[in-house]
């Protein structure tokens, strides 16, 4: 299922947390909650199963990705 956050526009990936630490998917919420308070872009995290592990992404809504 796509995110609708980052539909149309180009996700810009922060910081990556390994899925092997327990605690990692806290950490990145954590790492998401104080780059919100740094910026007025939409901040969040995403599991990325390729790399086996959570992302804290930044989204660009003025940046819309042309096909």
């Amino acid at each position: 299922m796509a995110c609708t956050t980052c539909t149309g526009h180009h996700p810009v990936p922060l910081r990556r947390f390994s899925a092997g630490d327990v605690r990692a998917s806290l950490k990145a919420a954590h790492a998401a909650t104080e780059e919100r308070a740094r910026t007025d872009q939409p901040v969040h995290v995403h599991y990325d199963l390729r790399t086996d592990a959570f992302v804290v992404l930044r989204t660009d809504p003025a940046k819309e990705v042309t096909s």
